[in-house]
């Protein structure tokens, strides 16, 4: 008797947990780059068309108060991968080109995202820009990753080398785990095809796959036949930006095609948001409502498009406004893959995102920049408290859930003065923990990085 009761708990413990593996998603992270907030058809575009980014907005939950944790690229990364504020271990601004330093990256201490997945069973894959350091202990496949292709620094020629315009991170070879590797074509279209094969080989088990575009990013090239495709375009900076959203939106649909191919379009979700906002808005890139653009606290610098796909688990067509970021991806990820919690700081959004839960994710959100030379705070109900501009102390207080646009500064209000030294004081004890930023700009590489952008108006 008590052989067969041990064979019936035996058999319902691998039952349950086969069940529990069967619930663990795949998981795809769309990052674009330099993404305008309004350069989407979901978010109000209306020069070009976005289909395929459209979809997963209209299939799975649109976070209309999305932000990404820092207003440049690199620093939204270490977020994103750790799912702390980067600020915690010093990450402010864009590590320098150096390959043989070993400081000048995401510190070995921290643990990505990947390694925790890993550690869980799953396959890990990055496919595109990295930009969290790049010597060797840096490369992703030290960082959790079972394969990497692509570009370890911010961002690449899209084509074949051939111009002497840009910075030489811009022409560093691509790298194939440990090999180096070639643009062949468009390079938007190979890491895709890279992606897809991904997706192919590991579609047995759970996988974790972060497509990290570096699309729209500078140098804004594309096609020809895409940028002729957008005639219609006068600023000939923006038909080329434009048509690189295009390709990339093209080659979405792409991946959302091989999902279905495979059956695995339910138990798979997707993640798709910018690193930050877009910048020269208004002249190349479009943020819409919202002020100022890459680099800034305000909101066109770090509100995103911010999407959650996941057919078997999230309502399709909803919007979800309390405030969201980047950081809350990984703790997500995690959760739902049984993984090692650790020290993330961020929140499990399905929850939140499913109606399960009604609170908001987050009292607050925090910003940094250069150990508090700009910084800001947003509440859950709209209060925004900021210091915009190193080069001053003055502090701006709006009320976005009636101002998105940060027009009318209420800092002088007394009936606000209570509001705002409460979120000086969630601020101030949120920045306790903070370190000095770690990372100093090289003058050499800010003259090369700055010719991605000069180049295009010669």
């Amino acid at each position: 008797m008590n052989y067969l009761m041990n064979l019936v708990l035996l058999s319902a413990a691998l039952a349950g947990g086969a069940a529990l593996a069967a619930e663990r998603p795949n998981v795809i992270v769309i990052l674009a780059d330099d993404l305008g907030y309004q350069d989407v058809g979901f978010t109000g575009c209306t020069d070009f068309k976005t289909p395929n980014i459209d979809r997963l907005a209209r299939e799975g939950v649109e976070c209309v108060n999305g932000y990404a944790s820092h207003g440049f690229c690199a620093p939204t990364r270490a977020g994103l991968m750790t799912g702390r504020y980067q600020q915690r271990f010093g990450f402010e601004t864009n590590p320098a080109y150096a390959p043989l330093d070993q400081r000048s990256g995401l510190p070995t201490s921290e643990t990505t995202i990947a390694t925790r997945l890993q550690q869980a069973g799953y396959a890990t894959g990055l496919i595109g820009k990295w930009h969290l350091g790049f010597s060797e202990v840096h490369h992703p496949l030290n960082r959790g990753f079972d394969y990497f292709f692509g570009m370890p620094g911010g961002g690449h020629d899209y084509f074949e080398v051939e111009s002497t315009k840009i910075g030489e991170e811009y022409k560093a070879p691509l790298i194939d785990n440990h090999k180096f590797a070639n643009v062949e074509g468009y390079l938007t279209h190979q890491l895709t095809d890279h992606a897809i094969e991904f997706i192919e080989q590991r579609k047995a088990d759970p996988f974790f796959l972060y497509l990290s575009y570096n699309a729209p990013h500078a140098p804004w090239q594309a096609p020809q036949e895409s940028i002729d495709a957008l005639g219609h375009i006068e600023n000939k900076l923006r038909r080329a930006y434009a048509a690189m959203i295009v390709e990339m939106d093209n080659d979405i649909g792409r991946v959302l095609k091989t999902l279905e191919q495979h059956g695995l379009e339910q138990d798979t979700l997707i993640f798709f948001l910018s690193d930050n906002g877009g910048p020269h808005a208004g002249e190349v890139t479009d943020n819409g409502i919202f002020r100022d653009g890459k680099g800034s606290v305000r909101e066109g610098g770090i509100h995103v498009p911010f999407v959650a796909r996941w057919p078997k688990r999230l309502p399709a067509g909803k919007q979800y406004g309390y405030p969201v970021i980047s950081i809350d991806i990984a703790p997500t990820v995690a959760a739902l893959a049984g993984a090692e919690h650790g020290n993330m700081e961020g929140v499990n959004l399905i929850p939140f995102l499913a109606g399960e839960e009604k609170g908001a994710p987050h009292e607050n959100i925090f910003f940094r920049r250069r150990d508090g030379a700009a910084w800001a705070i947003i509440n859950k109900d709209g209060p925004k408290l900021l210091r915009p501009d190193w080069t001053s102390d003055l502090k701006e207080h709006y009320d976005l859930s009636k101002d998105p646009s940060e027009q009318n500064n209420l800092m002088s209000s007394p009936e606000n003065a209570a509001r705002v030294l409460r979120l000086q004081a969630d601020w101030d004890e949120w920045n306790k923990s903070n370190i000095r930023y770690q990372f100093w700009d090289f003058p050499d590489h800010k003259k090369e990085l700055q010719k991605v952008y000069e180049g295009q108006r010669k």
